[in-house]
């Protein structure tokens, strides 16, 4: 069983940090050459078309690409009855006077581009005029305002949440350089470029006292904002239950959710961040989580209770019902199939509507 991480330039220090802790093959373009027992994680694997891969596959790249189109990956989300609610509206540009005019869009609002990163590719909106600027500078859609109380990043996995952050800020000149020199340093770095540290302190030392800090608009570490670790427990539980759920609608089995708890206390879901940059905590959060799955899987299906069950229960439901219908040609194949529908089972009444699946054959 071969194993890959496929990440790409903007997430690869993250993505080599775990290629090391997990014993990965690490990869910036398609793994080649994959058989079905292989395991390839993607981590902000980038790829402009679909791509059809063998084994499993965490974070398909197909899914990654939709989530990197915000606009996209805002619709689908939106789609969701679950989750309708926890998504400001929006609009793609082309359509934004229509919906100012009848009401259905109100200013102020939020012009970005569909792959906006950070805080670039942002256009506050109070009148119609700044709309009309926005769209002539770039902007693609246009999103109701929040008026942030707090803004959170949770991170998600396989369906639970393994750890948060808080964005709280960071208004002082030392802070803010060095957050803007460890990114600075990183980039050098990547880019074969000699930096010595007098230069960085120097130079970051005059572009602080240009800088308005903490922006109370764009909460971004470039503009006096910083995470801070907090108790999952201590997270409101719509709002933690919002991210969980809004991974799994964007077809994602892990990723950071950037959301927020608005003035008037409701929860709203910002976007996905399908290959973050992690360290300390956060990093050894996604080490576990993703070393259990990876167990999980290599397990074979004798030490797997549940797929055992669903293997049993397979064979007691053709002898039954008398199936006609051929064995599928790779039991342990089927046998994966309905452990994961299993694993899924949250309530008495999906457990009877798969047992009834199970024995009318439709499993």
């Amino acid at each position: 069983m071969a194993k890959y991480i496929w990440y790409s330039g903007a997430t690869d220090i993250t993505g080599k940090a775990l290629e090391e802790a997990l014993g990965l093959t690490g990869t910036k373009t398609r793994p080649r050459n994959l058989s079905a027992g292989d395991i390839v994680i993607g981590w902000g694997a980038k790829t402009s078309e679909n791509v059809n891969l063998v084994g499993t596959v965490l974070n398909h790249p197909n899914k990654i690409r939709d989530n990197r189109d915000k606009f996209k990956s805002l619709g689908i989300m939106k789609s969701n009855r679950d989750l309708a609610e926890n998504v400001a509206t929006f609009c793609a540009a082309n359509r934004i006077v229509r919906e100012l005019d009848s009401g259905n869009m109100v200013l102020p609002l939020v012009g970005r581009t569909k792959f906006h990163q950070g805080g670039k590719g942002f256009w506050l909106c109070l009148t119609r005029q700044h709309v009309d600027k926005a769209i002539s500078d770039g902007a693609q859609y246009f999103q109701a305002y929040i008026d942030i109380q707090d803004e959170y990043r949770i991170h998600v996995a396989f369906g639970a949440a393994i750890y948060a952050v808080k964005k709280i800020e960071n208004p002082t000149e030392a802070g803010w350089i060095a957050q803007r020199k460890e990114k600075v340093l990183d980039y050098a770095s990547k880019n074969n470029v000699d930096l010595t540290d007098a230069t960085v302190d120097y130079v970051l030392g005059i572009l602080v006292k240009e800088a308005a800090l903490p922006d109370r608009i764009v909460r971004s570490n470039k503009r006096g904002w910083k995470f801070s670790s907090v108790t999952l427990n201590n997270l409101s539980a719509p709002l933690k239950n919002a991210a969980i759920k809004s991974v799994e609608v964007s077809g994602l089995d892990f990723g950071a959710v950037d959301c927020a708890i608005s003035s008037n206390g409701l929860p709203f879901i910002i976007e996905i961040n399908s290959g973050p940059g992690l360290q300390g905590t956060a990093l050894q959060k996604y080490i576990e989580s993703l070393t259990a799955k990876i167990t999980e899987l290599e397990r074979p299906v004798r030490a797997n209770p549940v797929r055992r069950a669903a293997v049993a229960a397979g064979g007691a439901v053709r002898r039954a019902v008398g199936a006609n219908r051929a064995a599928p040609a790779d039991p342990e194949a089927g046998a994966v199939g309905v452990a994961r529908i299993m694993q899924n089972v949250r309530t008495d009444a999906e457990a009877q509507a798969v047992i009834a699946a199970l024995i009318d054959g439709r499993i």
